[in-house]
């Protein structure tokens, strides 16, 4: 019993491929929304309070990637907690054939908070 074809059948790999669900993975854009983060060094404190010690690298590209490593389900759900999002949030599923160009997102952008995403001192050049 295969579940994964050979590399010798690239039709039978290409329709494996089609078969995989596209999604956009959406930890930098809520990072900005919900914490007011455009870096990934506020990450790293967050996540050791749940647990997680992550160095700078593995956080780096954890978050700027489109695609991110395997990583364990605890350690997503305490990127949802860390962010007060849902999975559907993090993760949305967009359709097959529209992932090359702008994908159009099955599920809801995330919502904006109702606070400033700037601080009000933030161009205070002395601040």
């Amino acid at each position: 019993m295969n579940a994964v074809p050979h590399g010798d059948d690239p039709q039978a790999r290409s329709d494996l491929e089609a078969l995989q669900p596209r999604y956009e993975w959406r930890l930098r854009e809520l990072m900005a929304l919900r914490r007011n983060w455009y870096t990934t060094t506020k990450l790293g404190p967050e996540l050791k309070k749940y647990g997680f010690d992550l160095d700078r690298s593995n956080i780096y590209r954890l978050v700027k990637a489109d695609r991110p490593p395997k990583m364990p389900v605890e350690l997503i759900l305490a990127l949802c907690k860390i962010l007060t999002c849902k999975f559907e949030d993090l993760v949305v599923e967009v359709e097959p054939g529209t992932a090359a160009e702008e994908p159009t997102a099955r599920g809801p952008r995330p919502v904006v908070p109702d606070m400033p995403l700037l601080a009000s001192d933030f161009f205070d050049a002395e601040g």
